[in-house]
């Protein structure tokens, strides 16, 4: 009698989800992805941080940290509910991981944005979970560059020849021992761009914050010039974790750029400018990402001749000094420019800490210099 009664229970049940239009294969990878795509749809719309981030690979910190980032730009950036993400077909499937294009839409101002890319869920101990775009990988040592397309295969490879030599020649300057070099090549610039942040301006091509893998467009790169933006996002990273992510907006963009020019090529120092340069005090107040081109074009150039100013008369030990000054400050985990007032007020300590002077002599003796 128990029996029969199980039986009935069961066929009560499966009529019921035959009903709903429920089948086995609701419990398909490609249909469980599905609703974990839509669940970050929903998550989006709904400004869940909490419940987005649940859908990530919990073994993949720097990913994490770039989708925090872009979670709390594009629920701010893009019209209200406007967020929507579809599966549209299977690259490649495994019993552990699954590839598939994905399309992603909003609206920003009523004006619609679309973009398809290749999405890779791995399976875990709680299931398939978001672990960032289909790359291809190459590694060495320590260090982990991955690309979107297979046709970046070489551009991989001079990345990982060009940060072997610009870590260790940044190690035996600063005393610094990277946490964990990952580097992230794409194809195309919109999938970059969207990798980062909505809100990121057109003219960005590459890409570091602390805490997250350096990103870089190389495709149509020159080798010089892929090599140069490399070396630069490194900076980025050496000058975050030094300083606790603590340093100023200008500082930051400035020994960037003054090593990318200067690390693997012959020193440029000395050479004549004649740019107007921005004053520190004006430096401090730009917000990059919101300039035109030209404008964050001359925003570079003054970062560079100040930092260049600051190795020349101060020498790079002092620099070092100022750095790990700064790192006994707390960090802050929002964007860099969010937090431009605490990171200048940290900076100007770190000035009169280290020369015993305030930024605004340090401004009038470099632009009596130059």
């Amino acid at each position: 009698m128990y029996i029969f009664r199980l039986l009935i229970c069961l066929l009560v049940i499966l009529l019921h989800l035959n009903s709903m239009g429920l089948t086995v294969e609701a419990s398909s990878p490609v249909n469980i992805l599905s609703s974990l795509i839509k669940q970050k749809e929903q998550a989006v719309n709904q400004h869940d941080w909490s419940r987005y981030v649940s859908i990530l690979h919990p073994d993949h910190p720097y990913y994490i940290q770039e989708q925090k980032r872009w979670f709390f730009d594009t629920i701010q950036y893009i019209d209200p509910g406007s967020y929507q993400i579809n599966l549209l077909s299977v690259i490649s499937q495994s019993d552990q991981q699954i590839d598939v294009w994905v399309q992603q839409s909003y609206k920003r101002n009523g004006k619609l944005f679309t973009i398809k890319y290749p999405l890779r869920f791995v399976k875990t101990h709680l299931g398939f979970k978001d672990a960032d775009l289909a790359f291809h990988q190459i590694q060495s040592d320590s260090i982990v560059v991955r690309f979107s397309d297979s046709k970046l295969k070489e551009q991989g490879k001079l990345a990982l020849d060009t940060l072997k030599k610009a870590i260790f020649l940044l190690s035996s300057k600063y005393h610094w021992r990277p946490k964990r070099i990952e580097v992230k090549l794409y194809h195309h610039p919109e999938i970059f761009r969207q990798s980062v942040k909505p809100s990121l301006p057109k003219w960005a091509i590459g890409w570091h914050e602390a805490d997250q893998a350096i990103k870089f467009v190389a495709e149509g790169m020159d080798k010089k010039e892929l090599a140069f933006g490399l070396i630069h996002e490194l900076v980025h990273q050496m000058v975050s974790e030094i300083t606790n992510d603590n340093a100023s907006y200008w500082l930051q963009e400035g020994a960037a750029t003054y090593y990318e020019k200067n690390l693997l090529s012959k020193p440029m120092s000395g050479k004549i400018i004649r740019t107007p340069l921005i004053g520190l005090d004006r430096l401090e107040k730009i917000r990059l990402e919101k300039l035109p081109m030209h404008q964050a074009h001359l925003y570079y150039q003054s970062c560079y001749h100040l930092f260049d100013f600051m190795v020349q008369e101060y020498g790079e030990k002092q620099m070092r000094r100022f750095f790990t000054f700064l790192g006994k400050f707390p960090k802050l985990d929002c964007e860099s420019s969010e937090k431009i007032k605490t990171t200048n007020w940290r900076t100007r300590k770190g000035i009169d800490h280290v020369w015993g002077i305030s930024v605004e002599e340090l401004s009038k003796k470099w632009l009596n210099h130059s």
